[in-house]
């Protein structure tokens, strides 16, 4: 557990959560049964189970609750087997990747619920201003704006993988942007997998990840009409690999 998080328990339910918000979150997070803040609101994508937050001292946060997808998801839900807990694990990969400089939302609490079989919870800060790269590309008001986005995750994606992180499911609505001073800055959620390396990622690595965020533009936007040529030039671009490695997206 890294150091600035404590790691409490009771009647079955663990809880790591970031030492100086323990008094505020820990009888909450500790609950035999974890119920949302009043006022909780779904926030959309996803599989339907993350939602934004005000908590007991007024901070914004995001509350996801783990869910699985694909075919498994029709069998089970929310229940997981393993002794390594995925909250706990995801945790401590999100702070190593902000130790390595990942613009990566702060992990402020993470629930587990049971042992070998567990069902889990994981706050993060709020990002102030942020929306998807997708939602942003679709309000954006001309291609200029859009470039200028599809820079900003470029850049993002770029220090996630010099820093030997693979993120297991790089998508347009697993990059937040918001506006900066001079351009938008884009954050990376949802690290469920991830995985880290002793190094920067490989040529074969990288090229994964990147594909796998080329399907989720096809997916998303198949006419192409917020991630077209333009937009796909200025992430090369700003991604800083050449175009046999990043033409895919």
């Amino acid at each position: 557990m890294p150091d600035a998080y404590v790691l409490l328990a009771a009647r079955g339910v663990r809880v790591a959560v970031r030492r100086d918000l323990a008094p505020a979150l820990g009888p909450w997070l500790l609950a035999p049964e974890l119920r949302l803040p009043a006022g909780a609101t779904p926030v959309a994508g996803g599989r339907g189970a993350t939602f934004r937050v005000a908590l007991a001292d007024g901070r914004r946060a995001i509350v996801r609750l783990y869910r699985r997808g694909g075919l498994v998801a029709r069998l089970v839900r929310e229940t997981y087997l393993g002794v390594r807990a995925r909250p706990l694990r995801e945790l401590v990969v999100v702070d190593e990747a902000r130790r390595r400089g990942v613009a990566a939302a702060e992990v402020l609490a993470a629930r587990v619920d049971g042992g070998l079989v567990h069902r889990g919870a994981l706050v993060t800060a709020e990002v102030p201003g942020a929306a998807t790269l997708l939602e942003a590309l679709r309000a954006a008001p001309d291609v200029a704006a859009r470039r200028a986005l599809a820079g900003a995750a470029g850049r993002a994606v770029a220090a996630l993988h010099a820093a030997g992180v693979f993120h297991a499911d790089l998508n347009l609505t697993n990059i937040l942007v918001r506006p900066g001073p001079r351009a938008p800055h884009a954050t990376l959620v949802d690290f469920d997998r991830a995985r880290l390396h002793g190094g920067p990622l490989g040529r074969r690595a990288r090229r994964r990840n990147l594909r796998r965020l080329a399907r989720s533009a096809a997916k998303l936007d198949p006419a192409r009409v917020a991630t077209g040529v333009e937009e796909t030039r200025a992430f090369v671009a700003a991604y800083g690999a050449g175009a046999e490695d990043a033409c895919a997206c």
